[in-house]
């Protein structure tokens, strides 16, 4: 038994006759005959009652059909894997530059192992970047703060992150749950400077009129967690941002966060994209 001549048997049976099932199959109505024949003949079954019209299958040929189809499906479903492996889809995700490497590459391995078929360049940026990289289309998702610029593409919220104080574990308020911006006033700070909303903590601090002694300033959040680990101060950071040696306190007073989730432009979904969104948003993003 040849898969070829499953495929005759199930185009005859699927169009109600030979003939239209030989133009199913693009073979001539005398080769689709000749293959049913030989298949009959090495089963030693007649497959269809040939004096009835249309087509009727026997017992034989019901049992035949049942089989055939799965074998033909599960063929056609391992072509298209294999396809997709020789080819995979392409997904070029944007992601914003401060935001926590951990979780970041856990949900990307994640949505790897699930989706297999699909190659993943990932683009790292700010804010302003990846906005004009979605406009350029040289991008087609982007995992971002949503401000006013999300307004221009279609998004999704995925979770809030709020700003905690980073303190160095022997700091006296290591073992405090909480404080309020008044505890913090003439603490030796280091700032985070630069852009992504880094500013809307030290902005807390200023509108409340609290002093505070700046002993560093920094770009790089990782610098900043560093110098906090060492004693030389105190700073604001996002919550998903950890380090030995380096304790997080809440803030009581403090309503400053930051609201991360995807951009893509809608003219851009595809397959890939719908299902990355989707698992995105279903996603475990709790610190």
């Amino acid at each position: 038994m040849e898969l070829y001549q499953i495929r005759h048997f199930v185009a005859i049976v699927e169009t109600g006759s030979f003939t239209k099932g030989a133009q199913r199959a693009a073979v001539s109505q005398p080769a689709i005959s000749a293959s049913i024949a030989k298949l009959e003949a090495e089963l030693n079954v007649n497959l269809f009652e040939r004096r009835r019209s249309p087509v009727v299958l026997t017992a034989a040929g019901e049992r035949l059909l049942e089989v055939g189809s799965t074998v033909l499906h599960a063929c056609n479903s391992v072509k298209a894997e294999l396809k997709a492996l020789a080819a995979p889809e392409q997904l070029r995700i944007g992601v914003l530059q401060s935001l926590s490497s951990r979780h970041v590459s856990k949900m990307l391995s994640s949505f790897r192992r699930a989706n297999p078929h699909v190659a993943i360049e990932v683009i790292d940026g700010v804010g302003d970047q990846l906005v004009q990289f979605l406009a350029e289309r040289k991008l087609d998702t982007a995992l971002t703060i949503l401000d006013d610029d999300s307004s221009k593409f279609a998004s999704c919220v995925l979770f809030k992150e709020p700003y905690v104080l980073a303190v160095a574990e022997d700091h006296r308020f290591a073992q405090r749950h909480a404080v309020t911006l008044s505890d913090l006033y003439d603490e030796p700070f280091i700032v985070r400077t630069g852009l992504d909303r880094f500013q809307d903590a030290s902005n807390a601090l200023v509108s409340r009129g609290i002093k505070i002694r700046v002993v560093y300033k920094t770009d790089q959040i990782d610098r900043a967690l560093s110098l906090v680990a060492s004693g030389i101060g105190v700073a604001l950071i996002p919550a998903r941002f950890e380090m030995p040696a380096v304790r997080q306190v809440q803030v009581s007073d403090l309503e400053a966060f930051r609201i991360f989730g995807l951009m893509w432009s809608p003219e851009r979904e595809g397959d890939s994209l719908a299902k990355f969104i989707k698992f995105a948003a279903s996603h475990g993003w709790t610190p």
